[in-house]
């Protein structure tokens, strides 16, 4: 059975179990007096493996056979499936659950020890009957990353060296001290308390089961009480027609032996085969963003888009390549905007990915992040003589799913919204093309329609997410007890339970919302 992918505490184990198959049984005890169906023959765990949980316990069911016969279901014990004796970590008690048709036993288990690490064969026992084991394991808990450094982490322009372990949490293979570079990263996220990293291995690693790479990042989520609005978005992204979302899983961390709390690590934004899988040779990795801080930058001529060169290193990149890298913006500029005129243009989407461009706007208008209107952490990638694709989504962990966004259009609409002082708010690419092509619009009804049954199964992901940070988020909570930093989400009042039900009701009233608007395009 595969390990849940519920967190849990750190010091808390529970159990929820899955049943597979009926395990085959050892050979029965013959009765007295084979014609008295009241004696049991046989008994039977009707599964075979059993993965501790946040409660401490589970209920597990015993099968006897036959089903009429007789027995004190206070009775039962455990025992080692090799030595035979009673563990003394174990417990097992009837639930009191039973189903005389079916001659089934609701028993729970209950662990008693501290040992965080283990898998164990336990039998059932009654009388002189044994059952086939049944392997009991010990919880997953949310992975912890402990990183020790040369000196200490201060900016974000000089790589520390220093070593990092993982403790994959029962759910991944742990990670041995290895050696690693460590800075600051972020922008305003940077000169917050708690603190986002850089991290960079010597060579390319596996980490949490994510694919082998140099380049990794620790986001804080300092600013989203629920820390789950990035986790959300990277979600919807891996289940999009988009080619590529970041990998992620939450974390807690330590620096140096200080608790810093909880993070999500994530793959970082790479040129790769396994990440943005362009062409190293003539591919393009491009990220729009007002902050305008890459060596390699430039602005298009129509509606003075910041471009941000993040693939290839400048001293890779030829003056005739990024000539014609500004030829080919400058023109999907211009042919997004000569849509609004009445003498018109090229075609748009002789530049453009139609299907990624409809994916990456969905997202962020479902989200109602409004990041592509200043622009900021908007990416698109190319590759060779193909068009401009839309993606990855990068950084949904401001002013997304907040209440006050609950209806309304972020990125549609723009020159018309509250948001429509944002430096690309009416000539954002999204706004001019879906308020002048009606082919378009039906497009994304047409997609919207055949990704609803997926975007309404969310809210069981965030309920499974939530649950399994709790604790997690509990310790963060105590070593972050006032988080100094903008309310743009609105709800830095509210706990992390109050805050993760609302987040749910909001992406579920926004979904609604989102379907029913765009019925008629």
């Amino acid at each position: 059975m595969k390990l849940s992918l519920l967190g849990s505490s750190l010091a808390v184990l529970s159990l929820i179990v899955s049943c597979s198959q009926e395990k085959p049984t050892l050979a029965p005890v013959e009765p007295d007096d084979a014609q008295n169906t009241a004696v049991p023959q046989s008994i039977a765990f009707l599964c075979d493996e059993a993965e501790l949980s946040e409660n401490g316990s589970a209920a597990v069911t015993l099968r006897v056979t036959p089903a009429d016969a007789q027995v004190v279901p206070t009775s039962f014990r455990l025992a080692d499936a090799e030595t035979g004796k009673a563990p003394e970590d174990f417990t097992f008690h009837p639930t009191g659950k039973t189903d005389p048709s079916a001659g089934t036993y609701e028993m729970r288990i209950a662990y008693k020890g501290s040992d965080r690490k283990f898998l164990r064969p336990l039998r059932a026992a009654y009388e002189a009957l044994r059952s086939e084991p049944i392997i009991v394991r010990a919880a997953p808990y949310t992975p912890v990353v402990r990183i020790d450094t040369e000196a200490p982490v201060t900016d974000k322009e000089h790589w520390i060296a220093g070593t990092l372990r993982i403790d994959g949490g029962n759910r991944f293979e742990d990670l041995a001290q290895i050696a690693v570079s460590v800075r600051g990263r972020g922008n305003s996220t940077w000169e917050w308390e708690k603190k986002p990293y850089a991290l960079k291995f010597d060579k390319k690693q596996e980490v949490l089961g994510m694919p082998k790479h140099k380049r990794w990042c620790l986001i804080a989520n300092y600013m989203d009480r629920t820390h789950l609005r990035n986790r959300i978005a990277y979600h919807l992204g891996a289940h999009s027609n988009l080619d590529y979302t970041p990998r992620n899983e939450f974390v807690e961390v330590y620096m140096n032996g200080e608790y810093e709390g909880c993070y999500l690590l994530t793959e970082q934004i790479k040129v790769d085969a396994d990440r943005v899988n362009v062409s190293e040779t003539d591919g393009f990795l491009l990220e729009f963003d007002t902050y305008f801080d890459e060596t390699v930058r430039f602005r298009t001529a129509a509606s003075d888009i910041p471009v941000n060169v993040k693939f290839p290193d400048p001293e890779e990149l030829s003056e005739t390549r990024l000539a014609a890298l500004k030829e080919y913006l400058d023109r999907t500029d211009e042919a997004v905007q000569a849509v609004c005129s009445a003498a018109g243009g090229e075609d748009p989407f002789a530049y453009l990915d139609r299907e990624s461009m409809i994916d990456y706007w969905l997202i962020f208008e479902l989200m109602s992040n409004h990041e592509m209107l200043h622009p900021k952490s908007v990416y698109f990638h190319k590759d060779g003589n193909g068009k401009l694709i839309a993606g990855p989504i990068w950084d949904f962990d401001f002013e997304t799913l907040a209440d006050h966004r609950r209806t309304g259009w972020i990125n549609f609409g723009s020159d018309r919204s509250p948001l429509s002082w944002m430096p690309w708010a009416k000539r954002n690419w999204w706004n001019v093309l879906l308020q002048h092509d009606a082919t378009l619009r039906a497009d994304v009804r047409e997609r919207l329609t055949a990704w609803y049954p997926f975007l309404r199964s969310v809210p069981d992901f965030i309920r499974q997410q939530r649950e399994s940070i709790a604790a997690a988020v509990a310790r963060d909570n105590r070593r972050w007890p006032v988080i100094h930093a903008g309310n743009e989400n609105g709800d830095l009042s509210l706990t992390f339970e109050q805050a993760a039900t609302r987040l749910e009701s909001v992406y579920r009233d926004r979904l609604e919302w989102l379907n029913r608007e765009t019925s008629a395009w």
